[in-house]
């Protein structure tokens, strides 16, 4: 008899133990009521930024964020040495998935996209344009853009906790991030800006430059990100 009191007394003790679907120990997903907002930092592929959020229940959780970075060296860009920098700056929105209530979550949204990259080509003697060689002279200074479509979209997957249980949170992110393929413009300032047949082997050189450059059409996306819940 007073092993069945103590049996009955254990089992209802443990069913009185919170959830576990939270999580427990080092690494606690972040489901408290009174924490479901947060603010933070984010550094990676896009950049370092800003992020605030929300968990709207133990599944679901909104953010909104903003990142950018300027990355420079040098490139060939249709077959011309170039000072090369890729500039990035974006604003977005998505939502995460939590399909165990725990660390683990999916990831999508979409971000408006300012990234363009600019390049400046090094001085040369002359330089091959289209398919014609032109004196550095006649052409001046050649400086190319490539801007990206203003609507990007991500997807991917992460982990977040906060670790033993307190108001930070920790993150990380991994996927990909699409931003379509790139219009391309030249600028020329020497003698040949309005020459016709100069102008002709200029388009050839955009075809060219826009098949070197459709590398950024979709690239790794990741993150690692700081937050504070309240």
């Amino acid at each position: 008899m007073l092993i069945v009191v103590l049996l009955s007394t254990s089992l209802g003790a443990a069913g009185a133990q919170p959830s576990p679907a939270a999580g427990s120990g080092v690494f606690t997903a972040s489901t408290d009521a009174d924490q479901r907002a947060f603010v933070g930092i984010r550094a990676g592929t896009l950049g370092v930024g800003l992020e605030g959020g929300y968990r709207i229940n133990d599944y679901l959780q909104i953010r909104a964020h903003a990142a950018g970075l300027v990355y420079s060296d040098d490139q060939t860009v249709a077959d011309i040495a170039s000072d090369f920098s890729l500039r990035l700056a974006s604003v977005g929105a998505g939502i995460d998935f939590f399909p165990f209530r725990r660390v683990f979550f999916l990831t999508a949204g979409a971000r408006y996209n300012f990234n363009k990259a600019v390049y400046n080509a090094q001085p040369a003697n002359d330089y091959q344009i289209g398919d014609n060689v032109y004196a550095a002279a006649d052409v001046g200074r050649l400086t190319g853009e490539a801007r990206f479509a203003p609507n990007a979209w991500f997807a991917g997957a992460g982990l977040a906790g906060r670790p033993w249980n307190g108001p930070v949170e920790v993150s990380v992110e991994a996927g990909i991030y699409r931003q379509g393929t790139p219009s391309i413009s030249y600028e020329v300032t020497g003698l040949l800006a309005n020459d016709p047949a100069f102008l002709a082997d200029l388009e050839l050189q955009v075809e060219q430059a826009r098949r070197d450059l459709d590398k950024y059409d979709s690239f790794p996306l990741f993150a690692l990100n700081l937050r504070y819940r309240f």
